[in-house]
């Protein structure tokens, strides 16, 4: 209906706003390479009843095993952002947090 109105010459000037911005919050987490552990570090997440983005998980083999899992979640406000890094800081096998923010902006 967009793209017929502007082919028209008449569209309307709510149309063309650019729509606000999309913030995402980025964790990435060193854990334990322990067979619960990705569902221990999404769980936070989906407590908040988010769905996250993007995820990806690798094992690092070596002397000591690790899980380097980088997740992506929008729908978080920086206090919610602040709490589920708190709490997978706090989970048993968690070794680091790490937190930042992608901003997108997004035009109609």
């Amino acid at each position: 209906m967009l793209t017929m109105l502007r082919a028209e010459g008449r569209v309307p000037q709510s149309a063309t706003r650019a729509l606000p911005a999309v913030q995402t919050a980025c964790f990435s987490v060193t854990a334990d390479a322990d067979p619960g552990m990705l569902s221990r570090v999404l769980g936070p997440v989906a407590k908040r009843g988010l769905v996250i983005d993007r995820v990806n998980a690798l094992r690092e083999d070596g002397a000591d095993p690790v899980l380097l899992i980088d997740m992506q979640v929008s729908g978080l406000d920086d206090q919610g952002r602040d709490i589920v890094a708190a709490v997978l800081s706090q989970t048993v096998g968690v070794r680091s947090v790490l937190v930042c923010d992608k901003h997108a902006g997004r035009a109609a």
